[in-house]
Order: structure tokens, then C-alpha cells, then sequence
């Protein structure tokens, strides 16, 4: 987990858990992608996580 999230974050990307915090890891979320996408991208996961009800 940590080698991929340094490729990312070398290559001008983004790695936070779900929600935008810090990723950890020993954690169990991770989210990574281009920068440009990340905003959008957590706003669908807190829209999936909503219609499952968790």
C-alpha cells in the first residue's frame, strides 16, 4: 500500500481515506486519483455510502 500510494502521490496525484483525511496505513480506506478528480470522487463515495446506509 505505501509503494502505491508514493507512485501517486510522485506523480502529482492525491491519497486520502474516503472522507479526505489523512491516509494511514493501517488503515482500511483509501482513496487515490489524478488531483483533478478527487473532490468528485469523494462526493460519489459519500453518496454510495449514504444510499447503503452505513
Amino acid at each position: 500500500m505505501a509503494a502505491g500510494a508514493l507512485i501517486v502521490r510522485e506523480a502529482g496525484g492525491v491519497v486520502t481515506r474516503y472522507d479526505g483525511g489523512e491516509f494511514r496505513l493501517d488503515g482500511r480506506q483509501i482513496l487515490a486519483s489524478n488531483g483533478r478528480l478527487h473532490e468528485e470522487m469523494k462526493g460519489i463515495l459519500e453518496e454510495a455510502r449514504k444510499a447503503a446506509g452505513a
